[in-house]
């Protein structure tokens, strides 16, 4: 007996966009594969992505620098076969972001913050790679935010990962310029 097995069917962004939600799942499209996210979901995901919000938010809105997009807004990263990524925030640069993008924008934020999952090996391999994709499409960095250990892990393009503690000041580099926030001000209102 021969078994046959069907070629894989790939997904389009388009179809991706236009897929009914499911509910208590989020999925990206990786190389035209829906891939479920492995997802933080609950209290410190979402405590913490605020608290990145407020915190950030100030900086943009006095210096009227650039745009955030907040809720896994999706990016179009690559075509045939489609890719789209969706970061818990994402920052543009000023002028970068144009006016009433709709749908998947074939853009890459120059700043992705993504919020932990709890932690296992699995999603820390995972979440590792997804920065350096980001990198890899034209990020200019990356903040990875882990509530459980309240760190942060930056990504920038040709040097290692820096791991900063509660301790520690995050600052804006050049991508930036005069924004910092203590690190544990990102997971929590008061010491």
């Amino acid at each position: 007996m021969t078994t046959t097995i069907a070629p894989l069917q790939l997904m389009t962004a388009d179809e991706f966009l236009e897929m009914e939600p499911v509910p208590g799942k989020r999925y990206e499209l990786i190389r035209g594969i829906l891939t479920e996210k492995d997802v933080g979901t609950g209290d410190p995901h979402s405590a913490t992505l605020y608290y990145a919000t407020i915190n950030l938010s100030p900086y943009i809105e006095a210096n009227n620098y650039g745009d955030v997009r907040i809720g896994e807004p999706g990016y179009r990263l690559e075509t045939d076969p489609d890719t789209v990524r969706c970061p818990d925030l994402a920052w543009f640069a000023p002028g970068r972001l144009p006016p009433g993008t709709t749908g998947y924008p074939e853009l890459t934020p120059d700043l992705c913050i993504e919020v932990a999952s709890p932690s296992n090996s699995r999603a820390d391999r995972l979440l590792s790679d997804k920065a350096q994709m980001w990198l890899d499409y034209g990020a200019r960095e990356v903040w990875v935010l882990n509530p459980e250990d309240t760190t942060v892990t930056r990504y920038r393009p040709g040097m290692a990962p820096a791991v900063l503690g509660g301790d520690d000041v995050l600052d804006g580099g050049e991508l930036l310029p005069g924004f910092s926030v203590a690190v544990w001000r990102l997971f929590r209102r008061q010491r």
